[in-house]
């Protein structure tokens, strides 16, 4: 679903290159847009799929104080929408940083082609030809959009845990010869719902969680869960 909109503003950054030829036009803005939208149209739903166990065996917090964010009774909001907010609250400078990011890659990626085109002599016109190719664009969309979607699930599921009041989260790891040996080793782990996941040298709040780096995180498919 949003591959395609994320290769277009991959596409709209090369193309303000391309009419500006100047690195410095492009800009993360749009880019964070669709990853926040992202954010806030896959965390509510995989919440939703992840409570159903919690709602069984525990009594919902009425108000919850984590990261600034009041939480309110539920009573005065529906259960998405709290998601939804507290995606927006938790994620707001954290996703305009991982859109930041994404566009100093394409500006990365920009100038690796000028300075193939400065050896081989290449026109400003095979320039634009290798940049306006779908191969520059398409595999990275592919990448960025699998990886946050891995990323607001589990934002959603923790954030739906710690409102449901569990106490424990544990990490599920895809079981096949594509998963990464850290990933097998912390498979099945559980730790109190606010103290981070050990995973191989980083330590992790969820799977997608940035702070394990890109080996950690691109391409992930592992999922947690709370324990009442």
């Amino acid at each position: 679903m949003y591959t395609p909109k994320i290769n277009k503003e991959l596409k709209k950054q090369v193309r303000q290159y391309i009419d500006s030829k100047d690195l410095t036009y492009i800009y993360p803005g749009d880019l964070y847009l669709v990853l926040m939208n992202l954010y806030k149209t896959v965390a509510p739903i995989w919440a939703r799929h992840s409570r159903t166990t919690l709602k069984k065996s525990s009594t919902p917090v009425l108000q919850t104080k984590d990261d600034n964010i009041i939480v309110p009774p539920l009573g005065q909001m529906g259960f998405s929408d709290r998601i939804v907010r507290i995606m927006e609250e938790w994620f707001r400078v954290r996703l305009f940083n991982d859109a930041n990011d994404i566009t100093q890659t394409t500006i990365r990626l920009i100038r690796e082609v000028l300075s193939r085109a400065a050896l081989s002599g290449a026109s400003f016109d095979d320039i634009v030809a290798e940049l306006e190719s779908p191969e520059f664009t398409a595999k990275r969309a592919r990448l960025i959009a699998r990886t946050e979607t891995v990323g607001a699930a589990n934002a959603g599921s923790i954030a739906n845990a710690k409102l449901a009041g569990a106490t424990k989260k544990i990490w599920i790891a895809a079981r096949d010869s594509r998963t990464r040996m850290h990933h097998r080793e912390v498979n099945q782990t559980v730790v109190p719902i606010d103290m981070k996941f050990r995973v191989g040298t980083s330590f992790m709040d969820y799977p997608g969680d940035k702070a394990g780096g890109a080996n950690e995180v691109c391409n992930c498919r592992c999922v947690m869960a709370g324990i009442p």
